[in-house]
């Protein structure tokens, strides 16, 4: 009888929420060092032709992703980024306008010693489908928080994940104005770029 009663507490531990026997949602650390992170803002104006692309690279990022079942789109991400971080990556520029694109990015676009931070933290997932093994691609909806502006946003994502490294990969459209933020131009105008930005990104979280 003792062992019969033994056997029906062991089974109920097995069946009881809470016990070791259930799969916890597992916690992926952001590796910047193996990310990729960078902005394409396209030229615009009236002579646009004299002017250049720009390529923004975002070096100081962090967050974790947490994956609790990616197929019942169970997930979550949390992410920040320091706005003084974002650097100059255009090739054909000389090291003085380097630095002059630089000062009007961080001064009058990004105010970036005003707003220190931009952050996201997503709402859920949508539209997720299996794209073979460990691979899946979903659209990740959350707010977006830059220059002292939080807006909702849905940013589709390629997605790779194993028991030792996920990886995230894509890329979306922000628009500038959305955040309160005037485009740089110059000459009156004539040379800008434009309200629409490419943000790409390919994120290694372990």
């Amino acid at each position: 009888m003792i062992k019969f009663a033994s056997l029906i507490v062991f089974c109920l531990m097995l069946a009881s929420p809470g016990t070791l026997s259930q799969t916890a949602p597992k916690i992926y650390t952001i590796d910047s060092s193996k990310s990729s992170f960078w902005v394409f803002a396209g030229k615009a104006g009236l002579f646009s032709a004299l002017a250049h692309d720009h390529e923004i690279g975002i070096k100081t990022f962090n967050g974790k992703v947490i994956v609790d079942d990616i197929a019942k789109a169970a997930g979550s991400i949390e992410m920040e980024v320091e706005s003084s971080s974002l650097a100059v990556l255009d090739q054909n520029v000389s090291d003085a306008d380097r630095a002059k694109i630089r000062d009007s990015m961080h001064n009058e676009v990004l105010e970036s010693t005003k707003y220190k931070k931009i952050s996201f933290k997503s709402a859920g997932m949508s539209d997720v489908k299996a794209a073979g093994n460990n691979a899946y691609t979903l659209t990740l909806n959350g707010d977006l928080t830059l220059h002292g502006v939080t807006k909702r946003i849905a940013v589709p994502v390629s997605l790779t994940i194993t028991p030792q490294q996920l990886r995230a990969s894509g890329k979306y459209v922000l628009r500038q104005t959305d955040f309160g933020i005037k485009p740089y131009s110059a000459g009156g105008g004539t040379v800008k770029v434009k309200n629409d930005v490419t943000v790409n990104f390919d994120i290694v979280a372990r």
